[in-house]
């Protein structure tokens, strides 16, 4: 496709397009999977207390408040769920709601930089089609939610910079949109757009910026915002929303790793790479035509050193802290997706002047050696685990799909068809999406408590305290709606607390045993063999009932 016909199309159509493809790679099919353990239902199991209990300010989870996260998103799915009942598809939809929403904004912002509709559409195929941004829209976490927040204040903010005439409308906007993050995922809503916004402004040498009326007004909506649930929080519990909150959220995760293996320094470097797939190829070629922007002076540099201001804002305020997830460094994709249609955009340009494009060509067929090493890695795994592989036909279908984008990428790019090889870059993402669609009859049992309990619900109905193993804890809690005990012997304990008893030693399980004259336990096998030794020589009768995955429903009966 020529770049002229593409700048002929209207924003209407572009945006409709780009939205039909969004929906198909991040909200169709939401419904298929169950919700998973820990974290899905974790946040639904909440949502669906708050209802129970008519308590929309506080979130609540075992029957108690909790302050792992702020109000907003909870609020999302209580109104759902009230609305139109419990089911996967409906607690999933506004984090995909948010990721379409989110390619949007990141079309719009881009547009705004830099005024090229092919570039625009690109950023927003390349963030729609992202790996990692494909799995936090079909998730039910905050992270979506959050992330686009963050992304409109920014957008809003550099409007605001870009507009002058119409400047405070778009800084109290930008209020808004902090004030909404704040309230989704806590103060980093308000710290990421803040560190953003000042590098640029110190690189522009403008900092006198920051001293508009329009920010001190969005400054105040801000607050008005954010402001009010903190102090009812704080006015209801003192210091176990300050404790919880307060250190342990948003102070102990700086100080402490809650997952040791991820504290390290390449971490969000390799994450920044890897997340971006199927477009990680293009970094390279991306990184130095920046390079070049800035060493020659072109004019582009400057609308290129606010997309690198807001990578590193972001970045050197989650890379000190000991506690690293994907998740929190993921409100920087937006602008990766953005700086790599920035070469994509500027190599199709050469490619139509000169008739080829040697980088865009190299990282083609780079990618499509990527395709065929993954197929061939694929179905050796798959013939290494095929005891566990017990419905083939996902990893058939996969990698047909794959070999099919391979094929079309490679036949493109002899072509010298460049778009068309772009837009086949997709398909590795639609052939995972497609995929994982396809394996969930196999997947399911181990990544949902929903099988295990649903076989639990035939077997108990005295309504007793449930033994879990901590992993599944909430899961179970979520299918059962039981009261909950945690065997993890031990263990050190939930990150951020859970009101259920937690049994990390022999003697804690032995006396919890004594409370039932009959205890059932669903866990892993650890947790099987852990049970069976503590029991052995004690007056108790253990059967092992029924099994699913990776899950086991034992009976424990006092003599």
């Amino acid at each position: 496709m020529k770049h002229d016909h593409l700048e002929a199309i209207s924003h209407k159509k572009l945006l409709g397009i780009l939205m039909a493809a969004a929906y198909v790679l991040l909200m169709m099919g939401n419904g298929f999977v169950s919700l998973t353990h820990p974290d899905e239902v974790f946040y639904v199991q909440s949502a669906k207390e708050m209802i129970r209990h008519n308590s929309w300010m506080t979130p609540m989870i075992f029957d108690a408040p909790h302050f792992e996260k702020p109000i907003f998103f909870f609020w999302l799915l209580a109104l759902n769920i009230k609305l139109f009942g419990i089911t996967p598809f409906v607690a999933r939809f506004w984090p995909a709601f948010f990721a379409i929403l989110g390619v949007a904004v990141t079309y719009w912002v881009a547009w705004m930089l830099f005024e090229r509709k092919r570039l625009a559409f690109l950023s927003g195929l390349v963030l729609a089609s992202s790996f990692i941004y494909l799995a936090l829209a079909r998730s039910v976490l905050t992270d979506m939610v959050f992330s686009i927040w963050v992304t409109a204040t920014i957008v809003l903010l550099y409007a605001g910079y870009k507009y002058r005439a119409s400047s405070d409308q778009w800084l109290v906007f930008a209020g808004v949109a902090a004030g909404l993050a704040v309230l989704t995922k806590g103060v980093l809503g308000i710290i990421f757009p803040t560190a953003v916004i000042v590098i640029f402004l110190l690189y522009k040498r403008e900092l006198a910026f920051l001293k508009r009326r329009g920010v001190w007004l969005g400054l105040c909506v801000f607050l008005l915002i954010a402001l009010p649930w903190h102090v009812v929080m704080y006015q209801r519990y003192g210091q176990e929303f300050i404790r919880e909150y307060v250190y342990n959220v948003h102070i102990r995760r700086v100080l402490e790793a809650e997952h040791a293996r991820l504290d390290n320094w390449y971490f969000y470097l390799w994450l920044m790479f890897a997340g971006i797939l199927p477009w990680s190829f293009f970094w390279p070629p991306a990184a130095r035509l920046v390079w070049r922007q800035f060493k020659e002076k072109f004019p582009d540099r400057d609308k290129l050193f606010f997309l690198l201001a807001w990578i590193v804002g972001v970045y050197i305020c989650v890379q000190p802290a000991h506690s690293k997830l994907a998740s929190y460094v993921f409100p920087v994709f937006p602008a990766i997706a953005v700086l790599i249609a920035y070469y994509l955009d500027r190599a199709l340009r050469q490619a139509e002047d000169t008739g080829r494009a040697q980088a865009l060509s190299r990282c083609g067929y780079a990618f499509f050696v990527f395709l065929l090493a993954l197929i061939a890695g694929t179905v050796a795994a798959a013939n290494k685990f095929k005891d566990f592989v017990t419905h083939p036909a996902p990893v058939y279908v996969f990698t047909i799909l794959l070999a099919a984008t391979a094929v079309c990428i490679f036949v493109f790019n002899r072509k010298r068809e460049y778009f068309k090889m772009l837009l086949a870059h997709a398909g590795m993402t639609a052939a995972l999406l497609v995929m994982l669609l396809l394996a969930r009859p196999s997947a399911e049992p181990w990544v949902s408590c929903k099988d295990i309990t649903d076989i639990f619900k035939t077997v108990d109905h005295s309504g007793s305290t449930v033994l879990a193993s901590k992993f599944y804890v909430r899961g179970i809690r979520f299918y059962t709606d039981r009261k909950m005990a945690v065997i993890d012997i031990n263990g050190e304990g939930f990150f951020s607390p859970h009101p259920v008893p937690f049994l990390n030693t022999d003697q804690k399980v032995l006396d919890f045993l004594k409370t039932q004259s009959v205890t059932y336990a669903i866990v892993k096998d650890g947790n099987v063999r852990d049970l069976k030794r503590i029991v052995e020589g004690q007056p108790y009768r253990l059967e092992e009932l029924r099994g699913v995955g990776d899950k086991h429903i034992v009976r424990i009966e006092k003599l």
